[in-house]
């Protein structure tokens, strides 16, 4: 994969690179620029052109969200997306926290209660369960066998899942019903302004069964050693009982989830660190244990 073209990406936005900081690096390249005091964000799709849709819809959608009082970070007023030799690239302003508080569950779950309660006048994309999951599987493929960082039969074992999980949602009746959702919406995914905490990284704007956007938070307690405390103070911020998360549609979007996230360890797996939290979570999932999750 190449590097991000930044510098590129910045010329033809007419942005000011100079003393530009690279704040995050996996799925997305993320750099503050000082002078224009903005974020640039870069994501490696060639050819993609879901994401390129994607990527347009969170920029339409966002604006109008932030217009009619939504607490969202805002995209940059400027032509975007565009793409630039195979990156996909978009641009916002930059939030400069002054709050020192931790984001807890509660923030997220009010902010969720109000952005499920919108109705854009705009389409999003339809949910894509399974991210590029089955893109990376059949990318994975097509390496020799000595630097596979998954073996055939592990490989098979996740294509047979992923078969029988978009089965169990094409068939999916969820509480909360379908509208517009985040699609990755976690705590690390809040941002503190001077006066509230805004919801950003809208990378998986969806229209989805709204209940999608409390998965990362169910599997805080069941997947990553979080108390159960976290889960049930969500819930009672965002109205809902608890006990959502034994419905058959939360077990299947759940099980959506573990097995998408495993599609940026594949890409990553050159990294010892990235290879063995990989391992721990498909061996997890094929021998059916609660064994603990380490996020990277």
């Amino acid at each position: 994969m190449s590097s991000p073209p930044l510098a590129h990406a910045c010329t033809l936005f007419g942005l000011d690179a100079r003393d530009a900081r690279l704040l995050h690096l996996r799925a997305n390249a993320v750099y503050h620029l000082p002078r224009p005091n903005l974020v640039v964000r870069l994501r490696h799709a060639p050819g993609n052109a879901a994401v390129l849709e994607r990527a347009r819809a969170a920029i339409r959608i966002t604006a109008w969200l932030s217009e009619h009082g939504f607490p969202t970070t805002k995209p940059a007023a400027l032509n975007q997306p565009i793409s630039v030799d195979g990156w996909i690239s978009t641009a916002w302003h930059y939030v400069t926290s002054t709050n020192e508080t931790r984001s807890r569950p509660h923030h997220l779950a009010q902010i969720l209660r109000h952005l499920h309660r919108m109705n854009a006048p705009m389409i999003a994309p339809t949910i894509q369960l399974l991210g590029t999951l089955r893109a990376d599987l059949a990318a994975h493929g097509h390496h020799g066998q000595a630097d596979s960082v998954l073996t055939a039969v592990q490989r098979a074992w996740l294509l047979d899942r992923c078969s029988s999980v978009e089965a169990a949602y094409s068939e999916l009746d969820p509480p909360l019903g379908y509208g517009l959702i985040h699609g990755d919406a976690h705590t690390g995914n809040l941002f503190a302004d001077r006066t509230s905490w805004l919801l950003g990284d809208w990378d998986s704007i969806a229209y989805g069964p709204r209940l999608q956007d409390l998965v990362p938070t169910m599997m805080g307690h069941r997947r990553f050693g979080r108390p159960r405390t976290s889960w049930t103070s969500f819930c009672w911020a965002y109205g809902i009982d608890p006990d959502i998360e034994n419905h058959p549609a939360a077990h299947i979007l759940r099980a959506a989830r573990e097995i998408r996230s495993l599609a940026a360890y594949m890409r990553s797996g050159d990294r010892p660190d990235i290879r063995a939290e990989l391992q721990r979570r498909l061996g997890s999932l094929i021998d059916g244990t609660s064994a603990r999750w380490r996020p990277l």
